[in-house]
């Protein structure tokens, strides 16, 4: 159990600094003269991109290293397991911040719907397109599962990347 906190807490590691990431930059896109909308759009994307890498980086790692040890018990759905659980504590935010959010002028208010919007910034453009329904955050809460549970996946199988090398050397046999 210790060992499974252990790596559920990595994943929300890594999701954490590219929500603070995106939260230190986003004052650039913010400060654009015109298409604001647009600037902020193209940013989470770059950020989810970043995210991308940092959370798939680290649930490959979480399996490899559990890959080879017997006592971690690892199966398939282990990697989506970890990624729910990481973003647990960003689903609670989220479920106060619908139960609170009045869109009154009070400051700790405004305060923590500033903080809700920087903790799925990464996820923004997602929300966005979207339109802001209740399945846009459904789907912007379930990419980092997603994603943990196909790269941790990958590491228990021992893939480091899609291999892409053989078909390219196939392709230029063919063209020889």
């Amino acid at each position: 159990m210790k060992t499974f906190i252990k790596n559920a807490s990595r994943i929300l590691f890594a999701y954490t600094i590219a929500a603070a990431v995106f939260t230190f930059f986003v004052i650039a896109p913010l400060n654009m003269a015109n298409n604001t909308t647009l600037w902020l759009l193209a940013y989470s994307f770059v950020m989810f991109l970043f995210m991308f890498f940092i959370v798939s980086r680290t649930a490959l790692s979480v399996g490899k290293s559990e890959r080879y040890d017997p006592d971690a018990h690892p199966f398939f759905a282990k990697g989506f397991i970890y990624g729910l659980i990481a973003m647990v504590p960003y689903l609670i935010l989220g479920l106060v911040h619908y139960l609170i959010y009045d869109n009154s002028l009070e400051l700790g208010l405004r305060i923590f719907h500033y903080l809700f919007r920087c903790a799925l910034g990464p996820m923004y453009f997602i929300i966005n397109t979207l339109k802001y329904k209740w399945y846009a955050f459904a789907v912007a809460y379930s990419v980092v599962p997603i994603i943990s549970g196909i790269w941790y996946f990958m590491g228990l199988k021992g893939i480091d990347k899609p291999e892409l090398k053989r078909k390219l050397k196939e392709d230029e046999d063919f063209l020889k």
